[in-house]
């Protein structure tokens, strides 16, 4: 554990949480979307992670999970295009 007052490099957490990812084959994409931080955008099966590196250092981790598939493909694609129309 890094004591607070100890300022974090972003480089070196995102280079760890990289050396991490590449040693298990656990596929990412990496992305800039945001003006404080580098992002892996995750995909293993059943779920989506974005893990965040920001410019102090701290990391941010979403996981979106699966339901599962849908008994009705085409009623759950219409529901999606209802429900996130402009």
């Amino acid at each position: 554990m890094i004591p607070m007052e100890m300022k974090v490099n972003m480089f070196e957490v995102f280079k760890s949480i990289k050396a991490q990812l590449d040693s298990s084959n656990i596929y990412y994409d990496t992305r800039a979307y945001r003006d404080d931080a580098f992002s892996f955008l995750v995909h293993v099966p059943g779920e989506y992670w974005e893990i965040d590196v920001r410019e102090d250092g701290s990391v941010d981790v979403e996981v979106f999970k699966s339901e599962g598939v849908r008994d009705d493909p085409m009623s759950a694609i219409e529901q999606l295009v209802e429900d996130h129309k402009d």
